[in-house]
């Protein structure tokens, strides 16, 4: 018993309270005092006990005491004797099992222990006196074996009332209440045991009996782990009490549980109007002017000069939820499902603790902790059973939570909280992270806010069934954006198949390019991007920068650079002769006229960092594109020659450079004449370096539309953004409603690993989306499982909400301050994508005719052409790679087919 005791103890100990630094000291002091109560005990006697003492035998004690503990110890043993008798032997033992329990673990011995181990000794007591049991009376026991106790309880009272039989019982119980005190064990559960015990033992014994007659030698192992007790192991190694103090089963020992606390994270925080803090527009216009501030003179591009003036959206146009329709939290209810489930699992012999009850905006966690041996999969696996004991439409076994040593369930709430999106954007997490392109997504069921950051996860994909939230997380996502950046800070292009997502966002000053709604232009668009990707990247080669970030920050470096080296030959008061610095200027000049190398091989300095001409061209040249704009038709990068596809740089002459002191400029660079600044020439093969290049978010909301038109065209472009856009300050986001594999495809989800999933019909559909299944438990409107950038297990919050009022404000309050800039170039492609280019070329598509660019290419390397060629060396389906053949076939470049015979070609490839 004492064994089994002692193996249970530590499956409680994980609920314990903090060890106190006595313990130790308690512990040791109960086994000394016990081993000398004992020694005392053992070597006692009455020739020991000085004269003057009461219960002396004689005037002439031992004058060598015989009592392991002196005389002292020889006048409490026989005290102890003469009351107790016998009996008192109870109290060693009992002080000793307290003080190992004391060091073994942080364990609290209360009075009530005590008190148990009083009722024992004087129910002992009686009990020998009334059966009369060691009653010698004698210089040792002068009383008999149950000492003044026994005599006066035993045999003076309840011997006479009850009689020998009669007292005898009432003095049991009276030892058993004693016992159940001091050790904490229930006398329901010794029951259950005992029960156990006879359970067992009857059927060894059946077992045994069988065996012997079928004349079957019985195995002793076999005989042992009977059926029952197989099957009872792992339930019987500890027991689980409800929450509250728990009594473990040793002797004495109670643990201080912590009481199950009750969190309600659901509310909304108080709006409170504090002026002294500021707001997220003004900290924002104190960056940016302090940006404009410290870029290079003449090195601003059209966009800055053109939203110079920007102002962010207030706050204050987005709401506020009315708490007032709220409705409190019942924390008795809270409380009776928890019972509920703890009873639940018990019914299956599933034994856990009940732990922490966490009321989030949509659901409610109730946190369990399992008892040491039980595996948590089992009660994973009882996820039906828990809905129907609670009658819970959905349910969610998070087993463990992570970070703890408990199993959540979460259980949807019958009243939802809404997560107002301007909650998020007024916490400080947004307005001063370190995150650089921060996108308010909601609260986890803590209460807390999740902020993501755009620029680090690079991409995201969101999916979800239809009304389950996924609009309003999109729309979400660009209202912080909105109320972040500027639009020469951050571009949009939104490309929305389904017509009526994005048109609410026509008018935003934000846009490269009109919202695209037809699929076959969305592939233009996307290919735009890739161009924009590549073009950007050739900048970056030329000024030495490896991503968007070095390459935004290079000149404010520079300046600081150059002012950090100014100060320092001013306090070494260094003068450089007048015709060293001349000599300087003109060897800069013809390095600067002299042709540049090739980008990978040396990069190019910044214009704006040697010649006064060349950055005051540059900014003149700015400027003027920036008083040109006209209703957003003249983007300011189509000025140029047409048949360059890239940005070009301005040259200028050493005609240019005599005349560019002349120009009415003043120190800075800055064009201060009446009339407009003559157009300078423009050199091939160089680009225009802006000081900042801005963000880029592509938005797709349908992606199961686009994959229908061009499945092959649109999975590469992605997965081209997807590889490499990261650097390039370009990042993407993709929606869809339709969460199938030959939608979200492996290619494109290995480059997406930051992904937000709403309810989904299956677990399939929730493993396409997060590879793991739980989407199919979520409850909609709004509750997702959001995968940070690097995490390991989802997140579940409650998405943040904008009402389409809010979307309206921020739009127009965005739109007042400027339209939107187009890139013209783009926009005439996708609307060449009509009947005009399919007449022209005898119903052939501009996108058809660059892939039969291809076809000839693999014709004149190969000299033959065959469909399946064109299949595996450009990938083609059978459908396309058969077309080509029949437009090449009705161009006579080739001849008609022949079986499986490779067609003839007709033409001189190399003349084509």
């Amino acid at each position: 018993m004492a064994a089994e005791l002692a193996k249970s103890r530590p499956a409680r100990g994980r609920v314990q309270e903090k060890e106190s630094p006595w313990n130790d000291a308690i512990g040791i002091a109960m086994l000394v005092l016990a081993a000398m109560y004992l020694l005392a005990l053992v070597s006692y006697d009455p020739m020991d006990l000085p004269s003057w003492f009461w219960l002396s035998v004689t005037d002439q004690p031992n004058a060598v005491v015989k009592n392991f503990v002196g005389r002292f110890g020889a006048m409490g043993a026989g005290l102890s004797l003469y009351l107790a008798g016998m009996a008192i032997y109870l109290l060693p033992i009992s002080m000793t099992w307290f003080g190992v329990c004391k060091l073994a673990s942080n364990l609290k011995v209360t009075g009530r222990s005590w008190l148990g181990v009083a009722l024992m000794v004087i129910s002992m007591a009686a009990i020998f006196e009334v059966q009369d049991i060691l009653n010698q009376r004698d210089n040792i026991t002068p009383l008999g074996g149950g000492g003044g106790f026994g005599y006066l309880i035993g045999g003076s009272i309840l011997a006479n009332l009850l009689g020998s039989v009669g007292s005898t019982v009432v003095l049991a119980g009276v030892y058993a209440v004693g016992f159940f005190l001091a050790s904490g064990i229930h006398p329901l559960q010794a029951i259950q045991d005992i029960r156990m015990e006879i359970t067992q033992a009857w059927e060894t014994w059946q077992i045994r009996k069988e065996l012997a007659a079928r004349g079957v030698e019985p195995e002793t192992s076999a005989v042992s782990a009977s059926p029952s007790r197989r099957r009872k192991t792992t339930a019987d190694k500890a027991d689980t009490v409800p929450a509250g103090p728990l009594v473990t089963p040793e002797l004495g020992l109670t643990f201080e549980a912590p009481k199950p606390k009750i969190i309600d994270s659901s509310a909304n925080r108080e709006h409170t109007e504090n002026k002294d803090k500021p707001r997220l527009s003004e900290v924002w216009e104190k960056k940016r002017a302090q940006k404009l501030e410290q870029a290079p003179h003449g090195t601003l591009g059209s966009l800055a000069v053109r939203f110079k003036d920007y102002k962010l959206p207030e706050l204050d146009l987005l709401s506020w939820p009315d708490e007032s329709q709220r409705k409190p939290t019942d924390t008795r209810e809270l409380l009776a499902i928890q019972e509920t489930i703890v009873k639940a699992l018990a019914s299956f012999n599933v034994k856990v603790e009940a732990g922490d009850i966490t009321r989030g905006p949509s659901i409610t966690r109730y946190e369990v902790r399992p008892v040491d041996g039980l595996r948590v999969a089992r009660i994973a696996a009882l996820d039906d059973d828990i809905a129907r004991a609670t009658c819970a439409e959905r349910i969610n076994i998070l087993a463990p939570i992570p970070g703890k040593d408990t199993v959540g369930i979460e259980l949807a709430n019958r009243d939802k909280v809404a997560v107002p999106i301007r909650e998020l954007l007024e916490d400080e997490v947004f307005a001063n992270g370190k995150a650089k392109l921060p996108i308010a997504l909601g609260k986890d069921v803590y209460g807390k806010t999740i902020i993501g950051d755009l620029a680090a996860m690079p991409h995201l994909l969101v999916a979800g069934a239809t009304g389950s939230g996924k609009s309003v997380c999109i729309n979400g996502i660009i209202t912080s954006l909105l109320c972040r950046f500027a639009p020469d800070e951050l571009r949009f292009i939104m490309i929305d198949p389904k017509v009526v997502e994005m048109q609410n966002y026509a008018d935003l000053p934000h846009l490269a390019l009109p919202v695209v709604t037809d699929p076959k232009k969305a592939l233009l668009a996307l290919r735009w991007v890739v161009r924009e990707m590549e073009s950007r990247y050739q900048m970056f080669a030329q000024e030495g920068c490896r991503n968007f970030e070095t390459f935004n920050n290079r000149n404010r470096k520079r300046a600081a650079a150059n002012e950090a080296r100014k100060a320092a030959a001013a306090a070494a008061q260094t003068v450089i002769p007048a015709n060293e610095v001349e000599t300087e200027i003109e060897a800069d000049m013809e390095t600067e006229a002299a042709p540049p190398p090739p980008p990978s091989r040396t990069p190019r300095k910044a214009a704006a960092g040697k010649d006064d001409s060349r950055v005051s061209a540059a900014f003149a040249k700015a400027a003027a594109a920036a008083d040109h704009l006209v209703d957003g038709t003249t983007p300011p990068w189509d000025d140029m020659d047409q048949s360059n596809e890239a940005d070009m740089d301005v040259e200028t002459d050493a005609d240019a450079e005599n005349e560019a002191t002349e120009l009415p400029v003043d120190q800075h660079g800055n064009w201060i004449g009446d009339s407009l600044p003559p157009q300078p020439k423009v050199r091939s093969q160089e680009f225009i370096i802006p000081d900042t290049l801005p963000y880029i978010v592509v938005i797709i909301d349908e992606l199961a539309d686009l994959m229908q038109t061009a499945p092959a065209d649109i999975e590469v472009a992605i997965a081209r953004i997807t590889q490499m856009a990261r650097a390039a300050g370009i990042h993407l986001i993709v929606a869809t409603q339709t969460p199938r594999a030959d939608v979200i495809t492996g290619v494109i989800k290995a480059n997406i690993p930051t992904r937000i999933a709403f309810q989904v019909s299956s677990a399939l559909d929730s493993r396409v989306i997060l590879d793991r299944k739980g989407a199919e438990n979520l409850v909609g409107k709004g509750d997702m499982l959001y995968v940070p950038p690097g995490g390991a297990q989802p997140i579940r919050s409650q998405g943040a909400l904008v009402t389409d009022d809010e979307i309206h404000a921020v739009v127009e309050r965005c739109a007042e301050q400027g339209k939107p800039i187009f890139d013209v170039k783009v926009d005439d492609e996708t609307g060449e994508m009509g009947g005009d280019d399919d007449d022209d070329n005898g119903g052939v598509s501009s996108e058809e005719e660059q892939t039969l660019e291809r076809c000839l290419e693999v014709i004149r390397q190969e000299k033959k052409a065959s469909t399946s060629l064109f299949q595996r060396r450009l990938k083609l389906g059978y459908g396309r790679a058969a077309r080509m053949m029949d437009i090449l076939e009705d161009r006579g470049i080739i001849g008609p087919g022949e079986g499986a015979k490779p067609r003839e070609i007709l033409v001189d490839m190399d003349m084509i």
